[in-house]
Protein backbone atom coordinates (compact mmCIF):
# COMPACT_ATOMS: atom_id res chain seq x y z
CA UNK A 1 0.00 0.00 0.00
CA UNK A 2 1.23 3.27 -0.51
CA UNK A 3 1.55 6.31 1.34
CA UNK A 4 -1.57 7.87 3.06
CA UNK A 5 -2.20 11.01 4.17
CA UNK A 6 -5.75 12.20 5.83
CA UNK A 7 -7.15 15.43 5.70
CA UNK A 8 -10.18 16.23 7.61
CA UNK A 9 -11.32 19.55 6.95
CA UNK A 10 -14.07 21.19 8.99
CA UNK A 11 -16.08 23.11 6.07
CA UNK A 12 -18.77 25.42 6.58
CA UNK A 13 -21.81 25.91 4.20
CA UNK A 14 -21.46 28.74 1.61
CA UNK A 15 -23.22 29.82 -1.56
CA UNK A 16 -20.81 27.36 -3.30
CA UNK A 17 -21.50 28.38 -7.58
CA UNK A 18 -18.71 27.18 -9.96
CA UNK A 19 -19.14 28.82 -13.21
CA UNK A 20 -17.97 27.71 -17.04
CA UNK A 21 -17.68 29.97 -19.50
CA UNK A 22 -19.64 29.73 -22.65
CA UNK A 23 -17.29 28.70 -24.87
CA UNK A 24 -16.39 25.90 -23.13
CA UNK A 25 -20.53 25.16 -22.21
CA UNK A 26 -20.41 25.24 -26.34
CA UNK A 27 -17.86 22.69 -26.76
CA UNK A 28 -19.58 20.30 -23.84
CA UNK A 29 -22.97 20.47 -25.44
CA UNK A 30 -21.65 19.37 -29.17
CA UNK A 31 -19.65 16.58 -26.85
CA UNK A 32 -23.45 15.54 -25.88
CA UNK A 33 -25.81 16.53 -28.41
CA UNK A 34 -23.66 14.71 -31.63
CA UNK A 35 -26.30 12.68 -33.28
CA UNK A 36 -28.14 13.36 -36.58
CA UNK A 37 -32.02 11.82 -37.25
CA UNK A 38 -30.31 9.09 -39.15
CA UNK A 39 -28.49 7.66 -36.34
CA UNK A 40 -31.15 7.55 -34.62
CA UNK A 41 -34.22 5.91 -36.75
CA UNK A 42 -32.59 2.48 -36.46
CA UNK A 43 -33.92 2.81 -32.74
CA UNK A 44 -37.11 4.32 -33.32
CA UNK A 45 -37.86 1.82 -36.24
CA UNK A 46 -37.52 -1.09 -34.02
CA UNK A 47 -40.71 0.13 -32.28
CA UNK A 48 -42.34 2.64 -34.99
CA UNK A 49 -41.52 1.36 -38.64
CA UNK A 50 -43.70 3.62 -40.31
CA UNK A 51 -42.40 6.62 -38.49
CA UNK A 52 -42.56 9.82 -40.21
CA UNK A 53 -41.24 13.37 -40.60
CA UNK A 54 -44.62 14.51 -38.76
CA UNK A 55 -44.49 12.52 -35.87
CA UNK A 56 -40.98 13.33 -35.03
CA UNK A 57 -41.97 16.75 -34.93
CA UNK A 58 -44.85 16.22 -32.40
CA UNK A 59 -41.96 14.48 -30.45
CA UNK A 60 -39.27 17.79 -30.45
CA UNK A 61 -42.58 20.04 -30.03
CA UNK A 62 -43.03 17.77 -26.45
CA UNK A 63 -39.48 17.72 -25.99
CA UNK A 64 -39.32 13.66 -26.02
CA UNK A 65 -37.11 14.01 -28.48
CA UNK A 66 -34.55 16.40 -27.13
CA UNK A 67 -32.19 18.31 -29.47
CA UNK A 68 -30.48 20.94 -29.64
CA UNK A 69 -29.08 23.86 -32.84
CA UNK A 70 -25.21 24.43 -32.21
CA UNK A 71 -24.01 26.48 -35.05
CA UNK A 72 -27.45 26.96 -36.90
CA UNK A 73 -27.56 22.80 -36.92
CA UNK A 74 -29.83 20.27 -35.32
CA UNK A 75 -28.39 17.73 -33.34
CA UNK A 76 -30.05 15.16 -31.33
CA UNK A 77 -28.98 14.24 -27.88
CA UNK A 78 -26.74 11.16 -27.67
CA UNK A 79 -29.57 9.01 -25.67
CA UNK A 80 -32.57 10.89 -27.08
CA UNK A 81 -33.46 8.00 -28.84
CA UNK A 82 -33.69 5.58 -25.97
CA UNK A 83 -35.25 8.53 -23.36
CA UNK A 84 -38.03 8.84 -26.34
CA UNK A 85 -39.24 5.29 -24.95
CA UNK A 86 -38.60 6.49 -21.27
CA UNK A 87 -40.32 9.88 -21.77
CA UNK A 88 -43.22 9.88 -24.36
CA UNK A 89 -46.15 8.11 -22.70
CA UNK A 90 -47.30 6.34 -25.62
CA UNK A 91 -43.99 5.31 -26.61
CA UNK A 92 -43.60 4.02 -23.35
CA UNK A 93 -46.45 2.14 -22.81
CA UNK A 94 -45.48 0.24 -26.54
CA UNK A 95 -42.00 -0.87 -25.48
CA UNK A 96 -42.81 -2.38 -22.12
CA UNK A 97 -45.99 -3.96 -24.50
CA UNK A 98 -43.24 -5.91 -26.09
CA UNK A 99 -40.48 -6.36 -23.87
CA UNK A 100 -41.66 -5.79 -20.40
CA UNK A 101 -40.63 -3.08 -17.53
CA UNK A 102 -37.23 -2.11 -18.04
CA UNK A 103 -34.96 -3.45 -15.26
CA UNK A 104 -38.11 -4.24 -13.15
CA UNK A 105 -35.37 -6.96 -11.64
CA UNK A 106 -34.22 -3.66 -9.13
CA UNK A 107 -38.42 -3.90 -7.37
CA UNK A 108 -37.77 -7.54 -6.04
CA UNK A 109 -34.32 -6.51 -4.64
CA UNK A 110 -35.69 -3.60 -3.11
CA UNK A 111 -38.85 -5.08 -1.66
CA UNK A 112 -37.15 -7.25 0.39
CA UNK A 113 -34.72 -5.27 1.72
CA UNK A 114 -36.99 -2.75 2.74
CA UNK A 115 -39.26 -4.79 4.02
CA UNK A 116 -36.38 -6.96 5.98
CA UNK A 117 -35.77 -3.10 7.91
CA UNK A 118 -39.16 -1.93 8.37
CA UNK A 119 -39.35 -5.32 10.79
CA UNK A 120 -35.68 -4.75 12.64
CA UNK A 121 -36.53 -0.83 12.57
CA UNK A 122 -38.22 -0.42 15.93
CA UNK A 123 -37.83 3.26 16.92
CA UNK A 124 -37.28 6.56 14.57
CA UNK A 125 -33.32 6.70 13.38
CA UNK A 126 -32.55 3.73 14.32
CA UNK A 127 -29.90 2.20 12.25
CA UNK A 128 -30.41 -1.40 11.36
CA UNK A 129 -29.44 -3.69 7.83
CA UNK A 130 -25.99 -3.78 8.49
CA UNK A 131 -24.06 -3.97 5.38
CA UNK A 132 -19.96 -4.74 4.92
CA UNK A 133 -18.67 -3.33 1.63
CA UNK A 134 -15.22 -2.86 -0.71
CA UNK A 135 -15.23 -0.42 -3.02
CA UNK A 136 -12.73 -0.66 -6.13
CA UNK A 137 -12.62 2.71 -8.23
CA UNK A 138 -10.17 3.36 -10.81
CA UNK A 139 -9.58 6.45 -13.31
CA UNK A 140 -7.67 6.01 -16.65
CA UNK A 141 -6.99 7.80 -19.65
CA UNK A 142 -7.88 7.35 -23.69
CA UNK A 143 -5.95 8.79 -26.91
CA UNK A 144 -8.11 11.60 -26.95
CA UNK A 145 -6.33 12.73 -23.75
CA UNK A 146 -3.04 13.96 -25.99
CA UNK A 147 -1.11 14.27 -22.87
CA UNK A 148 2.91 14.15 -23.37
CA UNK A 149 5.01 11.26 -21.73
CA UNK A 150 5.97 12.38 -18.39
CA UNK A 151 3.42 15.11 -17.93
CA UNK A 152 1.94 15.90 -14.26
CA UNK A 153 -1.76 15.00 -13.54
CA UNK A 154 -3.88 15.57 -10.73
CA UNK A 155 -6.15 13.62 -10.06
CA UNK A 156 -9.52 13.42 -7.15
CA UNK A 157 -11.33 10.53 -6.85
CA UNK A 158 -14.61 9.65 -5.16
CA UNK A 159 -14.15 8.40 -1.42
CA UNK A 160 -16.64 7.93 1.21
CA UNK A 161 -17.99 10.25 3.51
CA UNK A 162 -16.68 9.56 7.26
CA UNK A 163 -19.04 11.93 8.84
CA UNK A 164 -22.43 10.07 8.28
CA UNK A 165 -24.06 8.15 10.74
CA UNK A 166 -25.25 5.37 8.25
CA UNK A 167 -21.84 4.85 6.86
CA UNK A 168 -19.15 3.69 9.01
CA UNK A 169 -16.05 2.10 9.59
CA UNK A 170 -14.37 4.02 6.47
CA UNK A 171 -10.83 2.94 5.59
CA UNK A 172 -8.16 2.30 2.35
CA UNK A 173 -7.38 -1.09 2.25
CA UNK A 174 -5.01 0.19 -1.24
CA UNK A 175 -4.27 3.00 -3.45
CA UNK A 176 -1.62 2.24 -6.08
CA UNK A 177 -0.44 5.56 -5.52
CA UNK A 178 0.28 8.50 -2.37
CA UNK A 179 -2.82 9.63 -1.39
CA UNK A 180 -4.46 12.19 0.58
CA UNK A 181 -7.83 11.98 2.04
CA UNK A 182 -9.94 14.73 2.31
CA UNK A 183 -13.38 14.78 4.43
CA UNK A 184 -15.50 18.17 3.08
CA UNK A 185 -18.43 18.61 1.04
CA UNK A 186 -17.37 16.60 -2.04
CA UNK A 187 -15.16 13.51 0.21
CA UNK A 188 -12.08 13.26 -1.97
CA UNK A 189 -8.64 11.30 -2.47
CA UNK A 190 -6.22 13.08 -4.24
CA UNK A 191 -3.45 11.75 -5.99
CA UNK A 192 -0.49 12.96 -8.48
CA UNK A 193 0.94 11.21 -11.11
CA UNK A 194 3.21 11.58 -14.64
CA UNK A 195 2.08 10.36 -17.84
CA UNK A 196 3.59 7.30 -18.93
CA UNK A 197 3.09 7.19 -22.89
CA UNK A 198 4.00 3.05 -23.04
CA UNK A 199 2.04 2.05 -20.27
CA UNK A 200 -1.73 2.77 -19.33
CA UNK A 201 -1.61 5.39 -16.71
CA UNK A 202 -4.00 4.29 -13.94
CA UNK A 203 -5.44 5.80 -10.50
CA UNK A 204 -6.99 3.47 -8.42
CA UNK A 205 -8.06 2.63 -4.74
CA UNK A 206 -10.02 0.45 -2.50
CA UNK A 207 -11.98 1.09 0.63
CA UNK A 208 -13.82 -1.02 2.83
CA UNK A 209 -16.41 0.28 5.20
CA UNK A 210 -19.80 -0.50 6.55
CA UNK A 211 -23.30 0.99 6.00
CA UNK A 212 -26.84 1.39 8.01
CA UNK A 213 -30.45 1.72 6.77
CA UNK A 214 -32.49 3.79 8.95
CA UNK A 215 -36.30 4.46 8.99
CA UNK A 216 -38.56 7.24 10.43
CA UNK A 217 -42.21 7.09 10.72
CA UNK A 218 -44.62 10.14 11.29
CA UNK A 219 -44.95 10.42 15.47
CA UNK A 220 -48.55 9.75 16.96
CA UNK A 221 -50.44 12.89 18.12
CA UNK A 222 -47.84 14.73 15.92
CA UNK A 223 -47.22 18.54 16.29
CA UNK A 224 -47.39 20.10 12.58
CA UNK A 225 -45.22 23.08 12.70
CA UNK A 226 -42.30 25.00 10.47
CA UNK A 227 -38.90 24.88 10.73
CA UNK A 228 -37.36 27.88 12.62
CA UNK A 229 -36.13 29.96 10.13
CA UNK A 230 -33.96 32.19 12.50
CA UNK A 231 -31.69 28.70 13.46
CA UNK A 232 -28.55 29.21 11.37
CA UNK A 233 -28.15 25.94 11.18
CA UNK A 234 -31.03 25.61 9.45
CA UNK A 235 -31.59 28.79 7.50
CA UNK A 236 -28.60 27.82 5.21
CA UNK A 237 -31.09 25.10 3.80
CA UNK A 238 -34.01 27.25 3.30
CA UNK A 239 -32.30 29.45 0.93
CA UNK A 240 -31.88 30.23 -2.50
CA UNK A 241 -28.60 29.32 -4.63
CA UNK A 242 -27.84 30.11 -8.19
CA UNK A 243 -28.36 28.73 -10.35
CA UNK A 244 -29.66 25.74 -9.87
CA UNK A 245 -31.76 26.04 -6.81
CA UNK A 246 -34.25 29.43 -7.55
CA UNK A 247 -37.54 30.19 -6.73
CA UNK A 248 -38.63 30.91 -9.99
CA UNK A 249 -42.17 31.58 -11.23
CA UNK A 250 -42.10 27.83 -12.74
CA UNK A 251 -40.78 26.26 -9.70
CA UNK A 252 -43.13 28.09 -7.19
CA UNK A 253 -46.25 27.28 -9.69
CA UNK A 254 -45.25 23.48 -9.39
CA UNK A 255 -44.70 23.37 -5.60
CA UNK A 256 -48.02 25.28 -5.46
CA UNK A 257 -50.13 23.17 -7.64
CA UNK A 258 -48.68 20.52 -6.02
CA UNK A 259 -49.33 20.96 -2.43
CA UNK A 260 -52.88 22.45 -2.72
CA UNK A 261 -54.19 23.31 0.59
CA UNK A 262 -52.13 21.84 2.57
CA UNK A 263 -50.37 23.49 5.46
CA UNK A 264 -48.47 20.58 7.73
CA UNK A 265 -44.46 20.60 6.31
CA UNK A 266 -44.22 16.87 6.27
CA UNK A 267 -47.29 16.42 4.12
CA UNK A 268 -46.50 19.21 2.17
CA UNK A 269 -42.56 17.70 1.49
CA UNK A 270 -44.72 14.00 1.10
CA UNK A 271 -47.10 15.35 -1.99
CA UNK A 272 -44.48 16.64 -3.65
CA UNK A 273 -42.27 14.00 -3.33
CA UNK A 274 -44.74 11.34 -4.83
CA UNK A 275 -45.82 13.95 -7.36
CA UNK A 276 -42.27 14.01 -8.74
CA UNK A 277 -41.93 10.58 -10.02
CA UNK A 278 -45.20 11.06 -11.58
CA UNK A 279 -44.78 13.91 -13.42
CA UNK A 280 -41.09 13.53 -14.59
CA UNK A 281 -40.35 9.94 -15.60
CA UNK A 282 -36.75 8.96 -15.47
CA UNK A 283 -34.17 9.78 -18.61
CA UNK A 284 -30.35 9.68 -19.45
CA UNK A 285 -29.57 12.95 -18.44
CA UNK A 286 -26.89 15.35 -20.23
CA UNK A 287 -23.83 17.00 -18.42
CA UNK A 288 -25.48 19.11 -15.78
CA UNK A 289 -22.35 21.74 -16.76
CA UNK A 290 -24.09 22.44 -19.54
CA UNK A 291 -27.83 22.93 -18.20
CA UNK A 292 -28.67 26.50 -17.21
CA UNK A 293 -31.39 25.72 -14.36
CA UNK A 294 -31.70 22.11 -13.69
CA UNK A 295 -35.11 22.18 -12.11
CA UNK A 296 -36.45 24.40 -14.66
CA UNK A 297 -34.97 21.77 -17.39
CA UNK A 298 -36.71 19.46 -15.56
CA UNK A 299 -40.12 21.18 -15.56
CA UNK A 300 -39.64 21.86 -19.58
CA UNK A 301 -38.63 18.88 -20.72
CA UNK A 302 -40.75 16.70 -18.57
CA UNK A 303 -38.24 14.36 -17.52
CA UNK A 304 -34.99 13.88 -15.25
CA UNK A 305 -32.44 11.94 -13.63
CA UNK A 306 -32.04 11.50 -9.94
CA UNK A 307 -29.73 14.29 -9.44
CA UNK A 308 -32.07 16.72 -11.45
CA UNK A 309 -35.14 15.78 -9.86
CA UNK A 310 -33.48 16.29 -6.32
CA UNK A 311 -32.56 19.19 -7.30
CA UNK A 312 -36.26 20.47 -8.18
CA UNK A 313 -37.42 18.82 -5.17
CA UNK A 314 -35.00 20.80 -2.84
CA UNK A 315 -35.89 23.84 -4.74
CA UNK A 316 -39.17 23.30 -4.22
CA UNK A 317 -39.05 22.24 -0.81
CA UNK A 318 -37.03 25.08 1.03
CA UNK A 319 -39.22 27.49 -1.37
CA UNK A 320 -42.04 26.30 0.97
CA UNK A 321 -40.41 26.85 3.71
CA UNK A 322 -38.70 22.78 4.58
CA UNK A 323 -35.07 22.57 4.92
CA UNK A 324 -33.22 20.67 2.02
CA UNK A 325 -29.96 19.68 2.01
CA UNK A 326 -27.93 17.59 -0.83
CA UNK A 327 -26.49 13.39 -0.86
CA UNK A 328 -25.23 11.59 -3.36
CA UNK A 329 -22.41 9.32 -4.30
CA UNK A 330 -23.30 5.54 -5.59
CA UNK A 331 -26.31 3.08 -4.96
CA UNK A 332 -25.32 -0.45 -4.36
CA UNK A 333 -27.98 -2.76 -5.00
CA UNK A 334 -27.10 -5.52 -6.37
CA UNK A 335 -26.86 -6.11 -10.02
CA UNK A 336 -27.92 -1.87 -9.71
CA UNK A 337 -24.92 -0.42 -9.04
CA UNK A 338 -24.52 3.20 -10.02
CA UNK A 339 -23.94 7.12 -9.13
CA UNK A 340 -27.05 8.22 -7.67
CA UNK A 341 -28.59 11.75 -5.88
CA UNK A 342 -31.03 12.31 -2.86
CA UNK A 343 -31.60 14.46 -0.28
CA UNK A 344 -32.61 14.96 3.25
CA UNK A 345 -34.99 17.41 4.27
CA UNK A 346 -36.22 18.90 8.16
CA UNK A 347 -39.28 17.90 9.85
CA UNK A 348 -39.63 20.37 13.10
CA UNK A 349 -40.17 17.60 16.25
CA UNK A 350 -38.40 14.64 13.94
CA UNK A 351 -34.94 16.22 12.64
CA UNK A 352 -32.90 15.09 9.52
CA UNK A 353 -34.53 12.63 7.32
CA UNK A 354 -34.02 11.35 4.12
CA UNK A 355 -35.85 11.18 0.88
CA UNK A 356 -35.31 9.53 -2.31
CA UNK A 357 -37.54 11.25 -4.98
CA UNK A 358 -36.29 9.10 -7.80
CA UNK A 359 -37.16 5.66 -5.86
CA UNK A 360 -40.60 7.52 -4.99
CA UNK A 361 -43.25 5.81 -3.95
CA UNK A 362 -43.06 1.73 -4.50
CA UNK A 363 -45.81 0.43 -6.32
CA UNK A 364 -45.53 -2.95 -5.32
CA UNK A 365 -46.03 -1.71 -1.26
CA UNK A 366 -48.60 -2.91 0.34
CA UNK A 367 -48.69 -0.29 3.29
CA UNK A 368 -48.03 3.40 3.45
CA UNK A 369 -44.63 2.41 5.66
CA UNK A 370 -43.71 0.10 2.55
CA UNK A 371 -45.42 2.29 -0.33
CA UNK A 372 -43.38 5.80 1.20
CA UNK A 373 -40.24 4.01 3.17
CA UNK A 374 -37.96 6.36 0.54
CA UNK A 375 -39.62 9.46 2.58
CA UNK A 376 -38.31 9.39 5.90
CA UNK A 377 -36.12 6.08 4.85
CA UNK A 378 -33.27 5.10 3.51
CA UNK A 379 -31.97 1.54 2.82
CA UNK A 380 -28.85 -0.06 3.53
CA UNK A 381 -27.06 0.15 -0.30
CA UNK A 382 -25.91 3.06 -0.33
CA UNK A 383 -22.53 5.16 -0.38
CA UNK A 384 -22.35 8.29 0.41
CA UNK A 385 -19.78 10.61 -0.86
CA UNK A 386 -20.98 13.98 -1.06
CA UNK A 387 -22.67 16.35 1.50
CA UNK A 388 -23.75 19.30 -0.75
CA UNK A 389 -23.29 20.17 -4.43
CA UNK A 390 -21.06 22.41 -6.39
CA UNK A 391 -18.13 22.88 -3.30
CA UNK A 392 -14.46 23.90 -4.36
CA UNK A 393 -12.58 20.26 -4.41
CA UNK A 394 -9.35 20.24 -1.67
CA UNK A 395 -7.09 21.17 -2.93
CA UNK A 396 -8.45 23.25 -5.34
CA UNK A 397 -8.94 22.57 -8.85
CA UNK A 398 -6.98 25.45 -10.93
CA UNK A 399 -9.14 24.78 -13.86
CA UNK A 400 -12.75 23.88 -14.92
CA UNK A 401 -14.77 21.29 -13.11
CA UNK A 402 -15.60 18.16 -15.80
CA UNK A 403 -19.23 18.00 -13.11
CA UNK A 404 -19.70 21.33 -11.40
CA UNK A 405 -22.69 19.96 -9.92
CA UNK A 406 -22.12 16.61 -8.44
CA UNK A 407 -18.56 14.90 -7.45
CA UNK A 408 -18.82 10.76 -8.00
CA UNK A 409 -16.58 10.13 -11.45
CA UNK A 410 -13.94 11.87 -10.73
CA UNK A 411 -11.99 14.84 -11.66
CA UNK A 412 -8.28 15.37 -13.44
CA UNK A 413 -5.75 18.36 -14.99
CA UNK A 414 -2.94 18.68 -15.86
CA UNK A 415 -0.83 22.16 -15.61
CA UNK A 416 -2.57 23.86 -18.46
CA UNK A 417 -6.21 22.22 -18.62
CA UNK A 418 -8.75 20.78 -17.19
CA UNK A 419 -9.01 16.88 -18.73
CA UNK A 420 -12.96 16.18 -19.41
CA UNK A 421 -15.02 13.55 -19.79
CA UNK A 422 -14.10 12.53 -22.96
CA UNK A 423 -10.26 12.08 -22.41
CA UNK A 424 -10.55 9.37 -19.79
CA UNK A 425 -12.95 6.47 -18.34
CA UNK A 426 -13.82 5.13 -14.59
CA UNK A 427 -14.83 2.15 -13.47
CA UNK A 428 -15.87 0.22 -10.20
CA UNK A 429 -16.86 -2.48 -9.09
CA UNK A 430 -18.57 -3.09 -5.27
CA UNK A 431 -18.47 -6.16 -3.15
CA UNK A 432 -20.40 -7.59 -0.49
CA UNK A 433 -17.62 -8.85 2.52
CA UNK A 434 -20.34 -10.82 3.91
Amino acid sequence: MKKIVIVLLCIVHCAFCIEIDAQEVERRAAIDYNKRLSDLLPYIERYYPEVDSAQIARWEESKALEYRVINGEKWYFRRAAENLFRIDPEARALKMSLEGKERAGRDTVVMKHVRQVLKECHRNGELVAKHEWEFDFKLYFTAKAELKDGELIKVWLPMPKTDENRQTNVRVSYTNREVELHSGVHSTAYMEGHYEADDTTMFAINYEFTTYAEYNKLPLCFKHRKADATNPELSKYLVERAPHCLFTDKVKALADSIVGKEKRPYYQARKMFAAIRELYPWAGACEYGIIDNIPEYVIDNRHGDCGQVTLLYIAMCRYKGIPARWQSGFMLHPGYDNLHDWCEIYIEGMGWIPVDPSFGVQQWGKTNAERYFYFGGMDAYRLIVNSDWGADLDPTKQHDRSEPVDFQRGECETKNENLYFDKWKYNFNVRSRE
